[in-house]
């Protein structure tokens, strides 16, 4: 099969781009050169920060005056060079586990800009949380709230909650990544909030700081998003009335991207929409909280991948490369696509499926215009949930990841490596 080739596209300073010459770049600089001054071999992740900087600047700037704080979902991308950026522009973190939240403190972010959220939060966790004196854990059960108010009376505190509200609003999304139906694991159900916020009234060791929500990802519109935060601001009108001492409303993020064919709007825009919303409301003083990360980080980072082989079966054409699901995992999890390309030019016109290393039927990239058999290809747009839900399966190490800014290479975190792996599985 084959499919129109894509002209060249002109050489950009961030971000995927290709030069004048077709070639692909990231960052504005050739990806095949930051591999050889990175001195790393496929398969190798590329993130640009400079893009990553500036999306993260052009967000907060649509705030305006309005009192806010992004916190970043560090469960897109935790790596440390990428969170220490995060950290320098005065953003925060959404942490979901112990982990994350010691590594955004470790990265720099301070303890007052940090939410921790989850379900199955552990006592050590939440005992952390209490230690550190984080901005506000996000309580998601009746129950959680419970051993929150206990953990902090062991601990002699005063736990900052938050209600995650399940607002029970449908969004056109993967079944998978929607998070804010009726029948979803997450959050409270809004018509519980009210019982459960008596639990922190006049509590010595609890107080009910905020509502949040977060009703799913891959938003491409602001809609199903401002549905839902209309209904954390109604219950934050009715928690102040009632006297909860009401700080913040977290609307959560979800903001999506474009894989290709279906444009996103900018997470600014998401932005612009719920601080307009927020200021219809009674309560237009309270803090306003976005906890984006693919938005953030997912445009900014490619998966590159030499071509190991190129078969036949029948009618189909494989092209098999060296990076697999065990270093990309969406498409497999998810159905996922991401476009892979030919590095050194543009698509050309003759379809390929792209196939990785691992013993599984699900290691497929899909189907793409290659052309030619290149030597090198890139997956796009896989700078969020890329390498954080990567594995070391059948043996194959996680890969190496470059940083790029300006242009420039300017960190290389590089793979451990096979003896590294037989050393850890012979412990």
């Amino acid at each position: 099969m084959t499919a129109a080739p894509l002209p060249p596209q002109t050489s950009e300073k961030t971000g995927f781009s290709r030069d004048p010459e077709g070639v692909a770049c990231l960052g504005g600089q050739r990806i095949q050169k930051i591999l050889e001054e990175a001195g790393v071999e496929t398969p190798a992740y590329i993130y640009d920060l400079e893009g990553i900087r500036e999306r993260l600047k052009k967000l907060d700037a649509a705030f305006g005056d309005t009192p806010h704080l992004i916190a970043y979902a560090l469960k897109a991308n935790n790596a440390g060079t990428i969170l220490r950026q995060v950290a320098e522009l005065g953003a925060g973190v959404d942490a979901v586990s112990g982990g994350e939240l010691l590594l955004a403190r470790r990265a720099g972010v301070p303890a007052e800009r940090i939410v921790l959220s989850g379900v199955a939060k552990r006592n050590d966790e939440l005992d952390l949380s209490l230690s550190e004196g984080i901005f506000s854990i996000q309580a998601e059960s009746p129950g959680e709230v419970g051993r929150i108010i206990e953990r902090a009376r062991l601990a002699g505190k005063k736990a900052r909650v938050s209600l995650r509200i399940n607002p029970g609003v449908e969004i056109d999304s993967h079944a998978h990544i929607s998070t804010g139906h009726d029948r979803a694991k997450f959050g409270i159900a809004a018509s519980q909030i009210r019982d459960v916020a008596s639990l922190l009234s006049d509590c010595p060791h609890g107080s009910l700081v905020g509502l949040s929500t977060h009703v799913g990802s891959m938003l491409k519109e602001p809609s199903g998003y401002l549905a839902s935060a209309r209904v954390v601001l109604t219950h934050a009108e009715q928690m102040r009335s009632a006297g909860h001492p009401i700080e913040f409303v977290d609307f959560g993020g979800g903001f999506g991207i474009d894989y290709g064919g279906a444009p996103a709007e900018d997470p600014a825009a998401f932005a612009e929409a719920a601080v307009q919303l927020l200021r219809e409301s009674s309560v237009r003083d309270l803090k306003l909280v976005v906890e984006p990360g693919r938005s953030i980080v997912g445009p900014f980072g490619v998966l590159v991948a030499r071509v190991v082989q190129q078969k036949t079966s029948g009618p189909i054409s494989w092209v098999l490369i060296d990076a697999g699901m065990n270093d990309l995992m969406r498409p497999a999890l998810y159905g996922a696509r991401h476009r892979v390309e030919p590095v050194d030019r543009p698509p050309g016109a003759e379809l390929h499926h792209i196939a990785g290393p691992v013993c599984e039927s699900t290691d497929h990239f899909g189907e793409h215009a290659l052309g030619d058999i290149p030597e090198y290809v890139v997956l796009r747009d896989a700078g969020a949930y890329g390498y954080v839900m990567g594995s070391e399966y059948n043996g194959r190490p996680l890969p190496s990841e470059v940083f790029v800014d300006g242009g420039k290479v300017v960190h290389v975190a590089r793979t451990r490596g096979v003896e590294a792996w037989i050393a850890d599985r012979l412990r």
